[in-house]
């Protein structure tokens, strides 16, 4: 305890560069590495997705999409067909994105991720402007998504995004926020009653996912009913109506990020990495892990643009 105090004072005394240069030392590098690996992850698994969503659905190349992967390349409406290399890429797309194994290996990349986010969650001295950033950020794609669906753009159940990560992210850091510190103000600051409300939450978010995947339930709607798309959109929030382009419901998620939570009050109680010091390999990752919103925001206007570049100049239209 004496340790620790005399370790503030030194902090509050340093000069801010000092200071400041100190914090960063004290990263828990392992935790940004393992969430720069996901989000790479994450971005490759999207730029799969957009070759075989994006490209056949909004450019004139004249290849439809089936269970197998694309139809034969004919030539498209002015007599242009796909250079082998374009078709050959599609295909790589269409075949990784159904893989089995990729489909498998997403699920536990999603539970680490958030896993991680949980701990992080313990980190944080300040969650509910990272809960209010993160969830006004998911408002606004959903906002221009439901643009793209108003103009005809898009479809409204495959790629209409109500509540995705990023919303999902932000309502679970606001609602665990909220929830642990009403906990402790009630038990007066007694850890393991938050711990047993967590565990009591976590069960709860189990049952009512295994719920959905056995019953089947799913509030469905019509395109021009605007109260079954607030149904949807709500059941998409909690699990119960699976549509939308980047579904992420709360439950189970909120069980993931409350296990993470759990670790880093534990594991990670004096907010310390496990392990010495961080390899120079590894940097450039956990770089990318230290500003995992930006990445985000960023990477689906990237590839979209990248995709777009690609195929013009191989003399393909868009079909919009």
């Amino acid at each position: 305890m004496q340790n620790n105090e005399n370790e503030g004072v030194i902090l509050t005394t340093l000069p801010i560069k000092e200071k400041e240069e100190l914090i960063k030392k004290s990263r828990v590098w392992e935790i940004d590495f393992l969430r720069g690996f996901s989000i790479i992850l994450m971005v490759f698994d999207h730029m799969m997705w957009s070759i075989y969503d994006f490209v056949y659905k909004f450019f004139d190349v004249n290849v439809t999409y089936y269970s197998t992967g694309f139809s034969p390349n004919l030539p498209n409406e002015n007599g242009i067909s796909l250079p082998s290399y374009l078709y050959s890429y599609m295909q790589f797309g269409a075949s990784y994105y159904n893989w089995d194994v990729r489909i498998a290996f997403r699920q536990i990349v999603l539970i680490i991720f958030f896993v991680i986010c949980g701990i992080a969650f313990t980190f944080s001295k300040n969650n509910i402007k990272r809960g209010l950033i993160l969830l006004g950020c998911g408002v606004l794609i959903t906002a221009l998504t439901g643009v793209g669906v108003a103009l005809d753009l898009f479809s409204l159940k495959t790629t209409f995004i109500p509540f995705g990560v990023l919303s999902c992210f932000g309502a679970i850091i606001l609602v665990v926020y909220f929830a642990k510190w009403l906990t402790l103000k009630l038990s007066k600051n007694n850890i393991k009653t938050w711990y047993a409300v967590s565990f009591t939450i976590s069960l709860i978010s189990i049952f009512l996912t295994i719920f959905y995947q056995v019953s089947g339930t799913d509030f469905d709607f019509a395109s021009d009913d605007p109260l079954g798309i607030f149904i949807g959109i709500i059941g998409s929030i909690f699990g119960f109506s699976k549509w939308g382009g980047d579904f992420f419901p709360l439950f189970p998620y909120l069980t993931y990020f409350l296990i993470g939570e759990f670790i880093g009050s534990t594991v990670y109680k004096n907010k310390e990495s496990l392990f010495k010091r961080e390899l120079k390999i590894t940097k450039p990752i956990s770089f990318i892990g230290k500003h995992t919103i930006w990445v985000y925001l960023a990477h689906i206007p990237l590839i979209t643009l990248f995709h777009a570049i690609l195929y013009w100049s191989a003399g393909f239209n868009l079909n919009i």
